[in-house]
C-alpha cells in the first residue's frame, strides 16, 4: 500500500490512524463565547422530489435561505475548513469559516453547523449559520490525559441535550450543545468499554423515537491501523433514562444489536420503511492481518421497534463481487444510491431498492471509476455526490428524475462531508 492509497483508506477509517500521518499546517481557532439561541433537534435533509428544472423547488424564493455547509480539507490534508453555499444564490460559496486542520467533519441540529474536530483536534466548534465571521463556541471534548478523544457525530434530542461519539474513548459524552460555558458542555457519559478489550470504536448515532443508536465497530486495535476482525454493534440507550437496552440480539451478555457485517458506518433511519439502515465496509483496505474472505460487508437494516435485523444486499465474496460497499444514502422506500469500491481513487455510484435489496444495473457515466467523497440527500431534491479531482466539488442528481443535473458545484477544497439547513 502505498502513501496515496493509505490517504484514501485513511479515508473512510478511524481518523486516530489518520492523524498520525497528516502534516499540520494551520492551529485551529479557538475560541469560547457564550451561547444564546435555541435549536431542535437534528434535521435529516429531505424535501420535494417532484417537478422538473434545476433546481427542482422552482423559484429561487424557494430555495431562500437554504444552505450547504461543507467540511473540506486540502489535497495535502495541511489544513481544512467549513464552507458554507448558498442553495438559492446558484449553488455557490458565499462564505467559509475560520482554518482548521483538516480532520473534521460537519453536523447540524437544524440551525446552527457544527465542526466536529477529530484526531488532535480534539474539539466541537458552533458557528452562527448567517455570519460566517461568529464562532459561538469552541469546546475540548478531550479527558484528562493526552490521548485523542476522537470525536465523530453528534445526536441531538433537544436544545440542552446531545449525545457524542468519540473513537479514541470508550466513554459516550452527553452535553448541552447551548452551554454558555465550557465547564458546562458535558453533563453526563455512557461507558461502552463491555464491547471491545481496548476501544468499541464508536462513530455514528441516532436517536429514532427517544431511543439512541451507536454504531460500534469493535476493530483490532493494532500499532499502525485498525483491523475488522469481528462483527459489529449497534448499542442501543433509553434517552430519557440514559440506560442501555437489552435487545436480546447480542452475544457474551452485551445488550446491543450484533450486526452480520464487519467494519460498519452510514447509520440512518427512513421514515419511509420505518427502518434503520447502515452498510458494512468489509476488509475493503485489504489488511493482510486477516486471512479470512475480505468482503465480510453488505447493506444490513434494524427494526427500532423489534430489534430484528438482516443483509438486505451482500457484498459477495473474494472471487464474486462488484465491489466494496462504501457508504450508503437512503431515499425512500424504492431508492437508495451506494457507492462502492474497486481500489484507490476508483469508486462508483449504484442505485438499489431498499425495500427488495434490488441492486440496479443502470449507472450514471460520469460517476463511475470517480474518486467519491461523500454523498447526501439535499432538501433541493438531489443527490449531492462529493469528488476529490483536479477541480473538486459536487455532482447533483435530480431524484426525481435520476439525471445528472447540468452544472458542477465547485469548491476550492476537497469536499469530505456536508450538511443542510433549511428555513
Amino acid at each position: 500500500m502505498n502513501s496515496r492509497q493509505f490517504q484514501h483508506w485513511a479515508r473512510f477509517q478511524p481518523a486516530r490512524t489518520v492523524g498520525m500521518i497528516r502534516t499540520v499546517c494551520l492551529a485551529s481557532l479557538i475560541v469560547t463565547l457564550g451561547a444564546c439561541s435555541s435549536r431542535n433537534d437534528n434535521v435529516q435533509p429531505g424535501g420535494d422530489t417532484g417537478g422538473d428544472g434545476n433546481p427542482p423547488l422552482g423559484s429561487e424564493s424557494e430555495l431562500e435561505g437554504m444552505f450547504a455547509f461543507v467540511a473540506s480539507r486540502a489535497a495535502d490534508y495541511g489544513s481544512g475548513r467549513i464552507d458554507r453555499i448558498s442553495l438559492a444564490d446558484g449553488n455557490v460559496i458565499d462564505g467559509s469559516y475560520p482554518a482548521a486542520l483538516s480532520d473534521i467533519d460537519i453536523d447540524t441540529d437544524g440551525v446552527h453547523p457544527y465542526q466536529i474536530g477529530r484526531f488532535n483536534i480534539d474539539s466541537i466548534t458552533r458557528f452562527d449559520a448567517v455570519d460566517t465571521s461568529i464562532v459561538d463556541y469552541q469546546y475540548s471534548v478531550l479527558d484528562t490525559g493526552t490521548v485523542s478523544a476522537n470525536p465523530q457525530d453528534i445526536a441531538f434530542v433537544d436544545s440542552s441535550k446531545a449525545y457524542l461519539t468519540r473513537r479514541g474513548s470508550s466513554k459516550l459524552w452527553i452535553i448541552n450543545p447551548d452551554a454558555a460555558l465550557a465547564d458546562d458542555f458535558k453533563i453526563g457519559e455512557i461507558d461502552l468499554g463491555a464491547y471491545d478489550i481496548d476501544l468499541p470504536n464508536m462513530t455514528d448515532a441516532i436517536i429514532v423515537d427517544n431511543k439512541l443508536f451507536v454504531l460500534i465497530e469493535r476493530l483490532l486495535e493494532l500499532p499502525q491501523a485498525q483491523v475488522p476482525d469481528k462483527r459489529a454493534y449497534v448499542a442501543v440507550f433509553n434517552t430519557i433514562t440514559d440506560t442501555e437496552i437489552d435487545t436480546n440480539q447480542g452475544a457474551g451478555g452485551l445488550k446491543g444489536i450484533e450486526l452480520l457485517v464487519t467494519n460498519p458506518t452510514s447509520l440512518q433511519y427512513d421514515e419511509a420503511t420505518g427502518q434503520i439502515y447502515l452498510v458494512g465496509r468489509g476488509n475493503y483496505f485489504e489488511s493482510t492481518e486477516l486471512t479470512t474472505d475480505f468482503h465480510s460487508g453488505g447493506i444490513q437494516v434494524i427494526d427500532p421497534t423489534t430489534y430484528q435485523h438482516s443483509v438486505i444486499l451482500d457484498d459477495g465474496t473474494d472471487t464474486d463481487n462488484q465491489g466494496y460497499f462504501l457508504q450508503v444514502e437512503i431515499i425512500d422506500a424504492g431508492l437508495g444510491y451506494l457507492v462502492t469500491y474497486a481500489s484507490f481513487g476508483d469508486a462508483s455510484l449504484r442505485t438499489f431498492n431498499p425495500s427488495t435489496g434490488l441492486l440496479s444495473d443502470e449507472t450514471i457515466p460520469e460517476l463511475q471509476n470517480i474518486d467519491i467523497t461523500t454523498i447526501a440527500e439535499g432538501p433541493d431534491g438531489h443527490l449531492w455526490v462529493g469528488i476529490n479531482d483536479a477541480s473538486p466539488g459536487f455532482y447533483r442528481i435530480d431524484l426525481a428524475t435520476g439525471l445528472l443535473a447540468p452544472e458542477f458545484v465547485a469548491t476550492s477544497l476537497v469536499p469530505q462531508g456536508i450538511a443542510f439547513i433549511t428555513p
